[in-house]
C-alpha cells in the first residue's frame, strides 16, 4: 500500500484530501502543522509528501529545508500544494528542494491524485521504463486529435489543450517530457506561451517543438532564439514525421541529461 503524508492547516481541505486518497487505496497520514509532519516523515517514510506553505508555527518552506537536509527524508518526493501562485514563491519552493509546486485552484481532487500518482511512479521507476508524455497546445481540434492519435499509437501518453490558458495550466502540473506548440494560438499567441514556459522553473527544461501553417524566416528565428527546439510548417511535414521528430528531440535530451 502506498503511503502519503499530507501537511495542511485547513481542516476542511485536510479531511477532503484524506478521504480522496484513502478511497484510492493509500495509507494516509494527515497533520495540520509542520513539526508533527516532519516526525511522521522520519518515522513512516511515505512515498510522497503533500505540503502546504502557509501554516502556523512552521511554514512549508522551513519544512522543505528540514526534510531535504535529513538523510532519512531527503529522497522523499515533496509536492507543494499552495494558494501562493506568485512566480517568486514557486521559485523559492523549488530552489529549497521541493520536487514540484502546484496551485490549489488549478487542480481538482482527481487531477491532484493523478499528479501524485505520476510523481510516485517517476520516483520509483527508471525514467526510460516510463511512457513519455506529450502536451499538444493546438486550437484546431482536428490537427490536435490527429497528432494525439499518432503519438498514442507510438506508445506515448498525449494530452491536448485548445487554449493558451489550459495549455499553460497543464504544462505546469502535467509532468510532460515535450510540448508541441501551435504559434498562432488565439488570445495569447505562441510567443507569449513560450515566454512563460521558459521563465517558469517547472517547465524551463521541457523541450518545445513549435509549428504553424505559415511563418517567415524571422518568425522562425525568433521562436528558436526564445528556446524552442525546432519549428515546422504543418503543410511540409506529416504527422508520422512529427512523431519521429519528437523521438529525436527526446533522445537528444536524454543524452544531454546524462552528460550533465
Amino acid at each position: 500500500m502506498k503511503k502519503i503524508l499530507i501537511i495542511e492547516d485547513e481542516e476542511t481541505l485536510l479531511a477532503m484530501y484524506r478521504a480522496r486518497f484513502e478511497k484510492s487505496g493509500y495509507e494516509v497520514f494527515a497533520v495540520s502543522n509542520g513539526r508533527p509532519g516532519i516526525e511522521i516523515a522520519q518515522r513512516e517514510k511515505p512515498d510522497l509528501i503533500l505540503l502546504d506553505i502557509l501554516m502556523p508555527n512552521q511554514d512549508g518552506y522551513e519544512v522543505i529545508q528540514i526534510l531535504k537536509k535529513d538523510p532519512k527524508t531527503k529522497k522523499i518526493p515533496v509536492l507543494v500544494f499552495s494558494n501562493l501562485a506568485q512566480p517568486e514563491e514557486i521559485e523559492k519552493g523549488l530552489k529549497l528542494g521541493a520536487d514540484d509546486y502546484v496551485i490549489k485552484t488549478d487542480l481538482t481532487p482527481t487531477e491532484l491524485l493523478n499528479k501524485v500518482e505520476r510523481m510516485i511512479e517517476r520516483a520509483q521507476n527508471p525514467l526510460e521504463k516510463l511512457k513519455k508524455r506529450v502536451l499538444i497546445i493546438e486550437h484546431e481540434k482536428k490537427s490536435a486529435k490527429l497528432y494525439q492519435e499518432k503519438l498514442i499509437k507510438e506508445n506515448f501518453e498525449a494530452e491536448t489543450a485548445e487554449t493558451s490558458t489550459l495549455g499553460l495550466k497543464l504544462a505546469n502540473h502535467g509532468d510532460f517530457d515535450i510540448i508541441l506548440l501551435e504559434m498562432a494560438m488565439p488570445v495569447m499567441d505562441g510567443y507569449g506561451i513560450l515566454k512563460e514556459l521558459k521563465e517558469d522553473l517547472r517547465t524551463r527544461k521541457v523541450p518545445v517543438l513549435a509549428f504553424s501553417d505559415t511563418a517567415e524566416d524571422k518568425e522562425i528565428a525568433k521562436t528558436l532564439e526564445m528556446g524552442a527546439e525546432d519549428y515546422f510548417l504543418k503543410s511540409k511535414i506529416s504527422p508520422e514525421a512529427i512523431v519521429e521528430e519528437v523521438k529525436k528531440i527526446l533522445k537528444l535530451k536524454k543524452n544531454n541529461d546524462k552528460e550533465d
